[in-house]
């Protein structure tokens, strides 16, 4: 029992040591897979192996082992997913669709996939914009090759408020809304010689079409696509010309045996709770 708190203790302050800055551009995935973090982890599986076989056996401990093989489970599939593991960037055109068949590694080598992928059907939808109100600045104020306005309020295009300006009187979002190209105004002059400019938007959804070996697998962001052990993670695109997107793509082949130990600690866990204790009640 007081070696297990010790283990965990260590394990703890290391994982602090990876959250919080520390100088001289330590990364925090030096210290996750650093060979002092794989041994404590080592001991940790080993320790509640150990915990398992020196138990008395019996049906009201079916919560304890399952709660202690969960954990192995866990870090085993984690360890082979670390040995095995593939984990790689991919940039494909959408404009054209155009088959890539490697993965670029973080240390800018690269892996054959074993199939081809393309990316069509690009499709990205915004939040309302947020639009700034400049205003001319005093004549005699402006600096030399300072823009002569000076930023004055923020009116978000949500279409629930009406905003009360100077230079317009009342004034609603659907004022900035183009129906001829069915997007927002970039920009509105208004006669005083003020102007509305609108600010980058912030999207809502982007999703794109994968064509793997001409199969059609949709991707977008909290929605991997998955195909022969790989997943594949949409990560950003080309917010400018919208001509490209930005995937992650993963193997690991230990993914099955941690998603399997963490049900597994769940059970086990749960009936622990409901374990009835000598003279006590459940």
């Amino acid at each position: 029992m007081k070696f297990g708190i010790i283990l965990f203790c260590l394990i703890v302050l290391l994982l602090l040591t990876a959250v919080l800055p520390v100088g001289g551009g330590l990364e925090a995935t030096a210290i996750y897979y650093s060979p002092v973090m794989i041994l404590l982890l080592a001991l940790l599986s080993a320790g509640s192996v150990w915990c398992c076989l020196t138990r008395r056996a019996g049906r009201k401990q079916a919560g304890f082992y399952l709660v202690h093989l969960g954990v192995v489970v866990i870090l085993a599939g984690a360890f082979v997913g670390y040995i095995a593991g593939v984990k790689g960037s991919l940039q494909l055109s959408v404009k054209q669709p155009v088959a890539a068949n490697r993965l670029l590694l973080p240390e800018r080598d690269s892996v054959e996939l074993g199939f081809s992928v393309a990316a069509e059907d690009f499709q990205v939808k915004f939040y309302p914009p947020v639009y700034h109100l400049y205003r001319p600045t005093p004549s005699g104020m402006t600096a030399p090759g300072q823009m002569p306005f000076q930023k004055t309020g923020e009116f978000s295009a949500d279409g629930q408020d009406e905003w009360i300006l100077d230079d317009l009187g009342p004034f609603t979002a659907s004022n900035l809304w183009s129906e001829a190209r069915g997007e927002w105004t970039q920009r509105r002059m208004l006669d005083s010689g003020s102007f509305l400019h609108r600010a980058s938007q912030t999207p809502s959804f982007f999703g794109v079409t994968l064509l793997v070996n001409g199969e059609k697998l949709p991707v977008s962001i909290n929605h991997p696509a998955q195909y022969k052990g790989w997943r594949f993670y949409l990560v950003s695109y080309d917010q400018l010309n919208q001509s490209f997107v930005q995937l992650s793509a993963r193997r690991d082949p230990g993914r099955t045996a941690v998603i399997a130990g963490i049900w597994v600690t769940m059970i086990g866990t749960f009936i622990l709770g409901f374990r009835r204790e000598k003279g006590g009640a459940a």
